[in-house]
């Protein structure tokens, strides 16, 4: 079974590579599955532009602190 809920903060980091991408979409597919939630917090300008680009910002919900990200489990 495991886990199905994950908060992902992106505080301090300046780039994501598309092997995390990848990733992402991954654990993404796995939580919804298990009818869990992915939720990233504090993402940079630099990945914010990755995920616009990528069109992420449409898939995962996105919070501007961790902390306001907890709330929503």
């Amino acid at each position: 079974t495991g886990e199905k809920n994950f908060l992902l903060d992106f505080s301090g980091m300046d780039y994501i590579s598309s092997a995390g991408l990848r990733v992402l979409l991954m654990v993404a597919k796995k939580s919804k599955t298990a009818k869990g939630k992915v939720l990233l917090s504090a993402l940079t300008d630099n990945v914010k532009e990755v995920f616009d680009i990528a069109g992420f910002t449409d898939i995962f919900t996105i919070f501007a602190t961790a902390e306001e990200a907890l709330k929503d489990f």
